[in-house]
């Protein structure tokens, strides 16, 4: 018991002071690393795709286990040493599982990028078709974008959105898969503020003969928590990154009750997960990033409190009450609405000449931070794009309400309205203005800090 003791203590004095000692290595990283955390401190992080985890998460990253090299999944490895980490993985899954509610889950993948790489790859054969969300409307890169791994070797047809609501259009989807005839469709988006239908897409996979990916990168949260509806026993594989719903740098892999169904994919007959291990080691990663890994464990344990499922309703309900109020400001805030953390902005529409790319400068110039989005059917380029996205997940994580969704609303409304176009990404704000936001920002942002 002494030496149990003694080895706790040993373990926690080695992991303590670790930012003291890069003070000392390496002040230069140091110093930047101590004006992130001040820019975070000082400014509304509204950024739709970023989320923040834990001090717990991140001791997890800061660990030994970084160290540990570990090819292969548990009890399979190619190297020796592997009884703790492999007990960390273990772990891992398990509460992946039971957050989601799922039959399997793998851990590995670096990103939720990578993660459709693999369930790609494990499924099809070079030159399949897969149907899948056009960028320029709202999908993601890595379900078939001719810049992309995915769409370099595979053929990646589109489905739109309706050019009028800008919502789902599932009898136009419908009428894609019957023409295309897939052997994969993916659903899931980086840009759209509205419910998807899984089980609808589930019934044109199956009318067509293709399996689904459902990809909820950024609706993860609101899935355990069930603030929206689950893919996991509609789609045959549900993927998602694990930072945007509050966790550590990673992906995931997980499958409902299908997990056991066999496929034959060039010649080799196997069950579902089995296509998906063997894609992932050696087919696609080698060894996992196991401190990740480890912070992943930690973060799915949080998942499963009463405090982080409420705080899932209340992302939502603050990001409903910010759309109101852009819209009653006057606002172009697409399909009108939201129904998760997610706020799009035609910027064009409230200010002639103004592009998304011009606003989220000036927003950020005022303490303000946004991503710049290309809207479905958007005339701009890309590079400038119509609109601006907002999110909720860190704001609401930092403790703001619906009074702080007021004060965000008329701040953002300040600057958009002052501002004075020049060009297409340029702008004139006056210096004295700028400082004021600046101010106005770091007040409301001091009220709630991060712990």
């Amino acid at each position: 018991m002494l030496g149990l003791l003694s080895e706790k203590a040993c373990c926690r004095d080695y992991h303590e002071g670790l930012l003291g000692l890069l003070a000392d290595a390496d002040s230069e990283v140091h110093d930047l690393i101590l004006k992130e955390h001040q820019r975070l401190h000082e400014t509304l992080q509204l950024g739709a795709a970023e989320n923040r985890c834990s001090r717990a998460v991140l001791a997890a990253l800061g660990s030994v286990i970084q160290n540990k090299t570990a090819e292969g999944f548990p009890g399979a490895r190619f190297h020796g040493g592997c009884t703790v980490i492999d007990d960390v993985e273990k772990l891992a899954v398990v509460r992946a599982k039971k957050a989601f509610k799922a039959q399997y889950a793998n851990v590995q993948p670096h990103s939720g990028t990578t993660a459709n790489q693999i369930v790609i790859s494990a499924v099809l054969d070079k030159g399949d078709k897969i149907l899948s969300m056009a960028l320029d409307q709202g999908g993601h890169y890595s379900h078939g974008s001719s810049n992309s791994f995915t769409g370099k070797f595979f053929n990646a047809e589109s489905y739109y959105l309706d050019s009028k609501s800008f919502l789902l259009d599932y009898d136009f989807i419908r009428q894609r898969a019957l023409e295309v005839r897939p052997k994969l469709i993916i659903c899931g988006a980086s840009v759209y503020p509205r419910t998807i239908d899984f089980a609808k897409f589930r019934e044109i996979a199956d009318e067509v003969g293709a399996l689904l990916l459902a990809d909820i990168s950024h609706i993860s949260g609101l899935v355990i928590a069930g603030a929206h509806p689950s893919p996991i026993d509609h789609a045959h594989f549900t993927t998602t990154s694990t930072y945007k719903s509050g966790g550590p740098r990673g992906g995931l892999i997980l499958m409902g009750k299908e997990w056991h169904r066999k496929i034959s994919v060039d010649g080799s007959e196997a069950e579902l997960w089995q296509h998906i291990e063997h894609m992932t080691f050696p087919g696609m990663q080698g060894t996992p990033y196991l401190n990740n890994i480890a912070g992943k464990a930690v973060f799915f344990k949080e998942t499963l409190s009463d405090e982080y499922r409420a705080r899932q309703f209340k992302i939502v309900e603050n990001a409903k009450s910010l759309a109101d109020n852009l819209s009653g400001m006057g606002y172009d805030v697409v399909t009108g609405g939201t129904d998760n953390h997610m706020i799009l902005i035609n910027v064009v529409n409230f200010k002639e000449g103004l592009s998304g790319t011009a606003a989220q400068r000036c927003l950020e110039d005022c303490g303000i931070v946004v991503d710049r989005a290309r809207l479905p059917y958007d005339a701009m380029p890309p590079e400038l794009a119509s609109g601006v996205r907002l999110g909720t997940h860190i704001v609401t994580r930092n403790g703001m309400g619906l009074k702080e969704m007021d004060s965000i609303s008329e701040l953002f409304n300040g600057v958009l309205k002052r501002v004075e176009v020049r060009g297409d990404v340029g702008y004139y704000l006056e210096e004295s203005f700028r400082e004021d936001k600046k101010r106005q920002v770091r007040d409301l942002c001091q009220k709630f800090p991060i712990h």
